[in-house]
């Protein structure tokens, strides 16, 4: 790793930080995906600042949305409860109801 270009491991953990994709972090360095992909495989700062970064972007999301669970929004609480309680919207089953015969049988009274 002689050769190998020198990050400031603070500003990797920024970027990730901000909730940038990998792509996105590799283009504010000034390097290629495939070279990012190698430097966390090869260099374990490196990966551990992406993520922490990237934790960090968890943690602030995570904030966000149980504050808007806590308001009572709809949606956050929807949110929620899709992605982290395993609800889902599906169509009611509609069963074919058989036909229904009606006799009357009346006696005319006059």
């Amino acid at each position: 790793m002689a050769n190998t270009k020198q990050f400031d491991l603070k500003s990797v953990e920024e970027l990730a930080s901000l909730g940038l994709t990998e792509q996105q972090i590799a283009d504010s360095l000034g390097i290629s995906r495939s070279t990012l992909s190698r430097r966390k495989t090869d260099d374990e700062t490196f990966d551990t600042a992406l993520r922490k970064g990237k934790a960090q972007a968890t943690v602030k999301v995570t904030s966000a949305l149980m504050t808007e669970v806590e308001k009572g929004s709809l949606r956050a609480i929807i949110f929620y409860l899709k992605c982290r309680a395993g609800w889902r919207e599906e169509e009611p089953e509609i069963k074919e109801i058989p036909p229904l015969t009606i006799s009357i049988h009346s006696k005319a009274v006059r």
